[in-house]
């Protein structure tokens, strides 16, 4: 995958990448692109810098859904524990962390969802995993 195609997976995704200065940016991108942002930084900041001064000359790349995929729907209302990705914690409250983040923290998936992994807490999950049991 290219700097190209991975702008177009966090913009389908619903996510949004930028550069401030000499920084890349993004937010609400999902987990599994976080290896690919690292792994394409020179390039993305390039690209982006391209793009910001209008002298981006190729057109990102259409990613269309293979036919044997199923269609993606809108995150699902859920909490933590209910994601095979939640690993319980130690602590009194029980705030555990996500597996599918690299901080720990849950994916945002909407303002006002809480900024930790509470196991009853309901949130609209990007990387819900479905039921461990």
């Amino acid at each position: 995958m290219n700097a190209a195609e991975v702008i177009t997976e966090i913009e389908q995704a619903g996510g949004k990448i930028w550069i401030e200065g000499d920084r890349l940016k993004f937010r609400d991108t999902p987990a599994r692109l976080a290896p690919l942002i690292r792994e394409h930084k020179a390039a993305l900041l390039a690209l982006l810098k391209e793009e910001q001064a209008g002298q981006r000359s190729t057109s990102p790349v259409s990613v269309a859904p293979e036919p044997d995929m199923a269609p993606q729907s809108a995150p699902a209302t859920v909490s933590c524990g209910q994601c095979v990705r939640f690993q319980p914690g130690t602590t009194k409250m029980g705030i555990g962390t996500c597996l599918a983040t690299v901080t720990g923290q849950p994916p945002a998936g909407r303002s006002g969802d809480y900024r930790a992994a509470f196991p009853m807490a309901p949130r609209r999950c990007p990387e819900y995993a479905g039921s461990a049991s």
